[in-house]
């Protein structure tokens, strides 16, 4: 990576975290590059590289970055610049070259998926604290419920029309300020969950109403048809009952 780094001028910077048996790592790298979300919200761009162990070596290579407004990680929300090897392979050095190209020369890509996420709305403030608790990002907090809530309240600027952007910055604003006693290597895996409100797996943008109404029908069945989960705060199956409606889901 650092020779792939040199290759294009880059004065790198970053961390490394391993876990105690060293079957695990991650790390996030900066490259010095700046895109912005707007005019007002630049975002240092880099490398976020995870690696695993089990006799087999597999390495994941995604975007990294770091939001200067608030230092809010962030990972893996274009899949065209993913590069990955399982287990299974053999050992590829080159993955490392072509990550740090493609990244280095897709500013304008990623500018643009940020800029078509703050124009894509959920339908209200329930809506979006669903979709973040159905990523899963949850089990790395210890109060998910009202951390995520916090994190909306300085990331949301109207409560009924929250943007993608907007969500995925509350789910991201959590991960990085309000996880507690949680290593980075396994943190990176929540910040690869919450990445689902940016990339769908096939490098496009999810529909918010799709996406929405997906979480809405699989929620209603755990809490209102099956009755087999705890609801996550007072009121919620109410607002479930809204949700359903507006999406025209009958259980």
């Amino acid at each position: 990576m650092g020779e792939a780094a040199e290759q294009h001028g880059l004065d790198v910077d970053g961390q490394v975290s391993i876990s105690p048996t060293a079957h695990k790592m991650s790390s996030d790298i900066d490259f010095g590059t700046e895109v912005y979300a707007n005019q007002d919200d630049p975002i240092n761009l880099g490398l976020k590289i995870q690696s695993g162990h089990s006799g087999f070596h597999a390495l994941k290579y995604d975007v990294g970055a770091e939001r200067q407004v608030c230092s809010n990680g962030m990972v893996a929300f274009h899949s065209d610049l993913h590069f990955e090897q399982s287990h299974n392979d053999a050992f590829r050095p080159g993955l490392a070259y072509n990550a740090v190209d493609a990244i280095v020369k897709s500013p304008a890509e990623i500018e643009h998926r940020l800029a078509q996420a703050q124009n894509r709305e959920l339908m209200n403030q329930d809506e979006a604290l669903l979709v973040l608790l159905d990523t899963g990002i949850d089990r790395y907090l210890e109060d998910p419920v009202p951390d995520l809530l916090n994190a909306m309240h300085n990331e949301v600027d109207d409560p009924e029309n929250p943007t993608l952007w907007e969500t995925y910055n509350a789910g991201t604003r959590a991960l990085t300020h309000y996880s507690q006693d949680v290593p980075d290597y396994d943190l990176a895996t929540g910040f690869e969950q919450v990445s689902q409100l940016l990339e769908t797996g096939a490098n496009q943008l999810p529909d918010p109403e799709v996406l929405g109404q997906s979480t809405v029908s699989n929620r209603s069945r755990q809490l209102i048809e099956h009755g087999n989960a705890e609801p996550y705060w007072d009121g919620e199956r109410e607002s479930l009952r809204e949700l359903m409606q507006e999406h025209e889901i009958t259980v």
